[in-house]
């Protein structure tokens, strides 16, 4: 139970990740809620916890709103009395060749991995900060790492790397009250990566040292490790979850 009597909220809660995150956070002890587009996934994920004998509240709404991620976090807060721990998982990518990307694919990518990844740290931050007390997490990618960006996502990978830089720099600004860390999954079993080409999760797998594919699972219990008590000594890190996939080029 390392999250007993804490209070978490899940950015793209409805599925992959964020789901499993959730689920396992609940089992920790922690109350969880839940922030989505996706109303059917949110309830899905509901129904799940209820069969666990969990709660996890759920909450429609778009991080990249202010005013609605505002109205969730009070929501949250109201019914919890704190809020102890974000993570900011919810992201999206638009996979297309260099010649064919647009501005609108940029400014969607910008807007749902980084602009609204801080649009919640800035509402959280400020309940963190009055009880003096916090953990951040942020999930990057490890196409966000330095020689790891993919050619076709290269505003998603661009974005998952300014994750890294506001990651640390949030550390610094929020300190000493509030851990802000990173959590940098590999190629991992998602609905994201599920329509993907044979071919292509292969050579994911390939590229791996430990020659699988991550299970939301294990990037879940990294998400753990960082939002507990275990990890109050640790701030402006990153966390690879990539199977050694980030030692190739090392």
């Amino acid at each position: 139970m390392r999250l007993k009597e804490k209070s978490a909220l899940i950015t793209g809660g409805a599925r992959g990740i964020g789901a499993t995150t959730a689920l396992l956070f609940a089992s920790e002890g922690a109350r969880v809620g839940i922030v989505d587009l996706r109303e059917d996934g949110l309830k899905d994920v509901a129904a799940r916890a209820r069969q666990k004998n969990f709660e996890i509240k759920t909450f429609v709404g778009d991080i990249t709103q202010k005013d609605q991620i505002k109205k969730v976090i009070d929501e949250l807060v109201q019914a919890y009395g704190k809020i102890d721990i974000l993570v900011n998982n919810a992201g999206i990518v638009i996979p297309r060749p260099f010649f064919e990307k647009t501005l609108e694919d940029w400014e969607n990518t910008l807007r749902v991995n980084l602009i609204g990844m801080f649009l919640c740290c800035q509402v959280a931050a400020k309940y963190m900060l009055d009880q003096k007390s916090g953990k951040i997490v942020n999930i990057s990618s490890i196409r966000g790492i330095d020689h790891c960006g993919r050619e076709g996502v290269m505003d998603y990978s661009a974005s998952k790397m300014a994750v890294i830089g506001l990651t640390k720099t949030m550390a610094k600004e929020l300190a000493p009250y509030i851990n802000v860390n990173t959590v940098a999954p590999g190629h991992t079993k998602t609905e994201m990566t599920a329509p993907l080409p044979d071919e292509i999760k292969q050579n994911m797998i390939e590229g791996s040292y430990l020659k699988r594919m991550a299970e939301p699972e294990d990037i879940a219990k990294a998400i753990l490790f960082m939002a507990s008590d275990d990890a109050n000594f640790i701030t402006g890190q990153i966390l690879l979850v990539d199977g050694g996939f980030s030692l190739k080029r090392t």
